[in-house]
């Protein structure tokens, strides 16, 4: 990220073309090479490989305020490397053309139907936050767990490659 990148507007979320971002590090997030320090936190067990992606401190009472129970998202999982968003959602947790959810955007998208609001980052959010509180009712039945570990872990590389997910 370019010095004090943040200095002007403060904490705000990535995008995908974020002008924030130097050319080595749009590399290395391409790449997903920027991921590896985080391997450091899951073998001190701060973070599990698989599990929802933590969001920046700064950021959650914004989106709190925007998203009812995204707090709740991560209760009871540990924040993981790579998880069902990262390789079900484009890489601001906008949903893929013609991905099953892609269906029911109108009805999951700007609920208190604000005018102007209509692409917010928090409707990307609150999609993101419906993947995270699906793996965390997978965790509820142990099969199921397993299987759906195996899956995100099955389709993580495949993300890399295609270079979608976050």
């Amino acid at each position: 990220m370019k010095l004090d990148a943040e200095a002007k507007t403060g904490a705000v979320i990535a995008a995908e073309n974020d002008d924030r971002v130097l050319r080595i590090g749009s590399f290395l997030r391409r790449t997903r090479l920027d991921e590896l320090p985080q391997l450091w936190n899951v073998l001190r067990g701060d973070m599990s490989l698989v599990g929802p992606r933590p969001e920046r401190p700064e950021l959650i009472g914004n989106l709190a305020l925007a998203i009812p129970f995204f707090e709740e998202r991560m209760r009871g999982v540990r924040p993981g490397l790579t998880g069902l968003a990262q390789v079900s959602l484009g890489y601001t947790g906008r949903p893929r053309p013609n991905s099953k959810i892609e269906a029911y955007m109108s009805s999951l998208t700007n609920p208190f139907k604000v005018e102007g609001t209509e692409g917010a980052l928090a409707d990307d959010m609150r999609i993101k936050a419906l993947y995270d509180f699906a793996y965390g009712a997978a965790i509820e039945d142990f099969f199921s767990f397993v299987r759906m570990e195996a899956w995100i872990l099955w389709q993580t590389p495949l993300a890399v490659l295609r270079r979608t997910g976050r």
